[in-house]
């Protein structure tokens, strides 16, 4: 039975990974070639209290956009060939301004695309609303999710930072798997809407594109991944929290790493509420993050990762499992296979 996301552990649900892995094996994809890019068994797979990370969901991803030639994943009237992204990314990186960008987008969409259709209305707010030519294709309302999230997230990055969302609307009811959103698409939500779409303050259209195609270049390498990941940009506070947090190996509190900064544990604790954080939340994800990386490596046995987490064995073990729903060796072993 599907449940509602228990948020307060790190990682995506597996609903998005088994929904992705049974549309690509009905278009003919081998399940095993999709599980193995998940490093994932289809018993894990089915188990709502695993969450896989970022990486494991990127991977399965660009396995489905290579093996059907398509970024739509299947799911969409007609296919983007496997580069579309980048293409129209490449003419929004050379624009002046975020609504300039977004004009352009819609734009090529509309113009190349036989499965989606955009509308952006400028005011009294800037709405990007999507309709789906043949939303049948979409059963679970994977690529609708998707399509909002990447532009949300594309745009935050095209201006370096996180643009607040107003509303984000849904064309359809409220699915099992909705507690997500809270993390997709921080704030309020609406169902059974006329459309589809984000909003955010109209002033972020005068917002300055800061990339260059350099930096383009750097970010499509890291794709999908970086769509799933907690946008954390350069400067931030919370960015600061997680280096601090690699150079003494997650061993600080909030009352130390603010006394090294010379501020009040409330003035932090203030700062990275704002930017939708907590020190709690970023040291987590550190060690899950850490954790993950360390147990793939034969040499490294369960004690050696806790202690370079700066926790007890039984304790890592106890907070693994409330991460992946595995222990630490079962995940090994699963990951292996």
């Amino acid at each position: 039975m599907t449940v509602l996301a228990d948020l307060r552990r790190p990682g995506i649900a597996t609903h998005f990974a088994r929904v992705l892995t049974l549309r690509a094996a009905e278009l003919g994809v081998p399940e095993e070639r999709l599980l193995g890019a998940v490093r994932l068994n289809r018993r894990l797979l089915e188990e709502d209290r695993v969450r896989i990370s970022p990486v494991q969901l990127g991977a399965l991803m660009r396995t489905v956009w290579r093996e059907l030639d398509d970024e739509l994943m299947g799911l969409g009237a007609g296919a983007h060939r496997f580069g579309t992204f980048a293409l129209m990314a490449r003419q929004m990186v050379d624009s002046a301004t975020l609504g300039e960008a977004l004009r352009y987008s819609v734009r090529f969409f509309n113009l190349t695309s036989p499965a989606l259709r955009w509308q952006l209305s400028e005011s009294p707010h800037c709405q990007l609303a999507l309709r789906l030519v043949e939303p049948e294709r979409d059963r679970e309302h994977l690529l609708e999710e998707f399509m909002l999230l990447v532009l949300h997230r594309f745009c935050n990055w095209l201006v370096g930072e996180r643009m607040p969302l107003r509303l984000t609307d849904f064309a359809f009811e409220p699915p099992p798997h909705r507690g997500e959103y809270r993390l997709m698409f921080p704030g309020q939500l609406r169902y059974r809407r006329p459309i589809s779409a984000i909003t955010v303050d109209a002033a972020w259209l005068e917002a300055p594109v800061i990339r260059s195609r350099h930096d383009l270049r750097r970010y499509l390498q890291v794709l999908p991944d970086e769509w799933f990941i907690k946008q954390i940009f350069d400067g931030s506070v919370s960015a600061r929290v997680l280096r601090a947090l690699a150079e003494h190996s997650a061993a600080l509190n909030l009352d130390e790493l603010a006394r090294s900064w010379h501020v009040s544990s409330r003035t932090l604790h203030r700062q990275l509420k704002r930017e939708g954080n907590s020190f709690r939340r970023l040291r987590e994800q550190y060690r899950r993050e850490r954790a993950e990386t360390l147990l793939l490596e034969d040499s490294c046995a369960v004690g050696e990762v806790a202690r370079a987490l700066a926790m007890t064995e039984p304790a890592f073990s106890r907070a693994f499992k409330q991460w992946t729903g595995m222990s630490p060796l079962a995940y090994r072993r699963a990951r292996r296979r």
